[in-house]
C-alpha cells in the first residue's frame, strides 16, 4: 500500500488542545500521534468531518504551535488526521526540525 502523504513525517507525542471552530466542540484527551510540514495525526476517540476545521495548539521543543487545521481523514474511536491551513513560517521550521532529527 503507498502512502499517499506528500511530506516526511515523524512520531511526535505531545497533548494538543483541539477545539472544532464552528461548534467549540473538544474532543476527551487529544494528543498528537505523529507530525508533518502539512499536517498530523491527532489520537481521539471523537472524530470531526472530513472538511471541518479544528483550531489547535501543542508545544515543540522550540515552540508553541497555534494552528488552524482541516479534518481529511477522520478514523471513528482512533484519532483524525489534519491538514494545517496557516503555519507560519517559524512553525513550519519548527515542524522540519522535529522530523529531521527523528531519521
Amino acid at each position: 500500500m503507498r502512502d499517499r502523504r506528500s511530506a516526511p513525517r515523524a512520531p511526535f507525542l505531545c497533548e494538543v488542545e483541539c477545539e472544532e471552530a464552528r461548534s467549540g466542540e473538544r474532543p476527551p484527551s487529544p494528543r498528537v500521534n505523529d507530525l508533518s510540514t502539512t499536517g498530523a495525526f491527532i489520537d481521539t476517540t471523537v472524530t470531526f468531518p472530513v472538511g471541518a476545521i479544528v483550531n489547535i495548539r501543542f508545544r515543540l521543543p522550540t515552540i508553541q504551535v497555534a494552528v488552524q487545521a482541516e479534518v481529511v481523514n477522520p478514523m471513528p474511536l482512533m484519532g483524525m488526521g489534519l491538514r494545517f491551513r496557516d503555519l507560519t513560517p517559524a512553525q513550519r521550521l519548527a515542524i522540519e526540525e522535529v522530523v529531521r532529527s527523528s531519521e
